[in-house]
């Protein structure tokens, strides 16, 4: 077992850890018929809604659900989830006792070709006042490196925020030139169902498209500390203040933010009617992975 003090220095290092097997096996149990639920009820639907998502296949012309949207606010394993001990515990240690949840989505990437998520840093989405910002990723089923598995740039942390605009738009993707040579120190992330990813908002990471059999169910928690301000203001991510207070899931909301050098770029102008990164990354130039 890997001590705080290694699992923070790790972090610090390289901008993310993984934890094997944090999530005991009943509670992944649960997940994964929670989400078999989930997806049952999508079945016959074609067009995207607040909690779906389907992307238009570029061969077929099919939707393919790609994406739960707000779990935690569908079912409250998920919400349950993210206050787990063992996950909170870490999250204690990497942001401090106050802590926020901005939001969560459960990426399907199911079988058979879903869609590749192109190079990007998630703090060009949405930068805040200190960089005390992360991303938890819960394994509900094995992640291989033949199902599309993350990739994370160790150290990309600690660089700049790399141009996520094509066309005059943000497209949130950096350019490919730029991920060509950042992908040359890539690492591919694979582990077992129950396994924890925690990264940086400000480190490179992607996924190819999952061409094999098997699922890959991933499901991503957007994370900070409380006395980090979103630098598009409370009413931009949330239901104002009283939505950023109903967030916290460590401690208590702060009325003071913590100001702390970082690289920032606005991600703006957005792109018309592109409501996720999915469509983002379609509508831009700078896919290298996509389908």
């Amino acid at each position: 077992m890997v001590s705080k003090s290694e699992l923070k220095a790790t972090y610090d290092k390289q901008g993310y850890v993984i934890c094997e097997d944090l999530i005991p096996n009943e509670i992944i149990a649960e997940l994964t018929s929670t989400t078999d639920k989930l997806v049952t009820v999508a079945n016959g639907m074609k067009t995207s809604n607040a909690t779906y998502e389907f992307i238009e296949e570029t061969e077929s012309g099919l939707p393919r659900l790609e994406r739960i949207n707000s779990p935690h606010e569908v079912d409250p394993v998920f919400d349950q989830l993210i206050r787990q001990g063992e996950i909170m515990d870490i999250l204690r240690l990497l942001l401090g006792e106050d802590i926020r949840m901005q939001g969560s989505k459960l990426n399907l990437k199911s079988g058979g070709g879903s869609s590749a998520v192109e190079w990007h840093q998630d703090w060009a989405f949405y930068p805040h006042t200190n960089d005390d910002v992360l991303a938890v990723g819960v394994m509900i089923d094995d992640m291989t490196p033949n199902n599309g598995p993350v990739m994370f740039v160790p150290g990309s942390h600690k660089g700049q925020i790399f141009d996520h605009c094509s066309d005059g738009f943000f497209c949130g993707a950096v350019k490919p030139d730029i991920a060509a040579q950042q992908s040359k120190s890539a690492k591919i992330v694979t582990g077992k169902a129950g396994s924890v990813t925690f990264h940086h908002s400000r480190l490179l990471h992607a996924s190819k498209m999952n061409t094999s059999s098997d699922g890959r169910r991933f499901l991503l928690y957007e994370v900070m500390s409380a006395d980090a301000w979103p630098l598009a203001g409370c009413h931009a991510l949330y239901d104002g203040l009283e939505g950023m207070k109903n967030r916290i899931i460590s401690g208590e909301q702060t009325m003071f933010p913590r100001l702390r050098e970082a690289p920032v770029r606005l991600p703006q102008p957005m792109l018309p009617n592109a409501t996720s990164i999915y469509m983002q990354q379609r509508h831009g130039n700078h896919q290298i992975y996509s389908d």
